[in-house]
Order: C-alpha cells, then sequence, then structure tokens
C-alpha cells in the first residue's frame, strides 16, 4: 500500500498540474487575507485570529480538492492501467486507502505553509494578549476533516467516470451539497428537530464547531464515520469494476 501511496505522490509532482493546484489554493488564500480589500482582510478585521482563513479555506477547498481526486481512478481507467493494478498483490481497501492517505499527504502540504499567517499575526498585532494557538489548532483539525471529507467523495466521484473533467464536476458537486446544501435546508426548517437532523447530515455545522474551538465527541464519530462510509461505497464500486 505504501508503495502505491510514494506512487501516486510522484506521479502528481511530475506534471506542472500538481504545481499549480497548490500554488492556486496557497495564491488566492494570500490574496484575500492579506491584499485584497474583502470581508476576509486580516488586516481590516481588527481581530488578531485566522478566523476569516478557517472561513475562506474550506470554499477554495471546494476546487482544490477535486481537483487533485480528478485523475486518481479516472486516469487509470482511460488507459487501462487499473485492471493491471487490480492484478497486484493489494486488497480493494488497500488501494482506496492508499490513493486516500497520498491525496492527504497532499493536503497537508497544501496547508501547511498556511501556518505562516499565524506567526505574521503574531508579529502585527498590536497588544500583548498571546494568540490562542489552542483554538487555532482545533479550528485546523476541523479543516483538516473537512478536507479529508472532500478527499474521500472525490476519489469515490473519479471512480464513477474516465474523463477527468466530469470527475471534477462531480466531486465539486457532491463537496457542495455535503458541505452547505444540507445546512442550506435546515434554516428553511420551521421544526427544531428537523433543523438539527439537517444540520446534523451536513458537514458544516460539525465544522463550526471545531472552527469555534469546541471539540466534541460527535464531531469526531461523524467525520471518522461519514469518511468510512464514502471510503466502502468506493470499495464496493472498485469491486464492481474488478468483476465486470
Amino acid at each position: 500500500m505504501w508503495a502505491l501511496v510514494k506512487r501516486e505522490w510522484f506521479v502528481f509532482f511530475s506534471t506542472p498540474v500538481g504545481y499549480l493546484t497548490l500554488g492556486f489554493f496557497l495564491t488566492l488564500s494570500t490574496l484575500f487575507l492579506w491584499f485584497l480589500d474583502t470581508d476576509f482582510n486580516l488586516l481590516n478585521a481588527g481581530f488578531a485570529d485566522l478566523n476569516s482563513f478557517f472561513v475562506l479555506a474550506p470554499w477554495l477547498f471546494l476546487f482544490l480538492i477535486p481537483a487533485l481526486c480528478m485523475r486518481s481512478f479516472s486516469d487509470e481507467i482511460r488507459l487501462g492501467t487499473l485492471e493491471l493494478l487490480l492484478t497486484k498483490p493489494l486488497g480493494l481497501w488497500q488501494i482506496i486507502l492508499g490513493k486516500y492517505i497520498a491525496t492527504l499527504l497532499l493536503l497537508l502540504t497544501a496547508l501547511l505553509p498556511t501556518v505562516v499567517y499565524f506567526f505574521a499575526l503574531a508579529v502585527l498585532k498590536l497588544d500583548d494578549i498571546p494568540l490562542d494557538w489552542g483554538s487555532a489548532l482545533t479550528a485546523y483539525l476541523g479543516l483538516f476533516w473537512v478536507g479529508a471529507s472532500f478527499v474521500a467523495l472525490g476519489l469515490l466521484s473519479s471512480l464513477v467516470t474516465r474523463s477527468q473533467v466530469s470527475a471534477f464536476l462531480l466531486a465539486l458537486l457532491l463537496c457542495f451539497v455535503q458541505f452547505y446544501v444540507w445546512k442550506a435546508i435546515a434554516d428553511l426548517m420551521q421544526e427544531e428537530g428537523f433543523y438539527r437532523f439537517f444540520n446534523s447530515v451536513g458537514i458544516f455545522d460539525h465544522y463550526l464547531s471545531l472552527r469555534q474551538g469546541v471539540v466534541a465527541l460527535q464531531d469526531g464519530i461523524y467525520f471518522l464515520g461519514f469518511n468510512y462510509i464514502v471510503l466502502y461505497i468506493s470499495k464496493l464500486m472498485l469491486n464492481r469494476i474488478k468483476n465486470h
């Protein structure tokens, strides 16, 4: 499995697309947070925290992660190398997890440079009150779980079609629905029970808790369960392709 992880890693950075995708995320986040006169600008916020980044980042992930995942299986299917991969001494779970872990490492590679924003705030703030590192770490954890959930959906989308463009668009749609649409439906509900149910189905409310520094067991169970279910569906899809 780890050989597959390394292969995916080197394939991604063997083309300019890999660098452009990560550059897209870092460039846009930097522009919105430091240079453009928007509601996300940290210098205009009046508070020495990264809340603007944690609000903005999931929306950038909607484009970044489908781009990272779109070739994972669709390219293998189109080129006919998936059948070769399935003949290797690897279980279906190992193949799925190999690509999943490789993409998570790419996600961490994209997030790591953003820690610089936090140190920049520490230098620029005017008062002597220390920054809340604990809340920032919790928010980063929540952001990582959002990204991991998007990766799982991206891999599933890549299994459905052999076209990278179709895989990208399908992943974008699924991630948007899971992140925001459930919350939008919840906001339309008059009954409190329905409101809580639809909010609990979507990612947004669980991420919001972590973004606010609240670590709850139910949020961890949600993200673990959601990722497992989506990856399990991907395994079923892969098994269907293998037996076709």
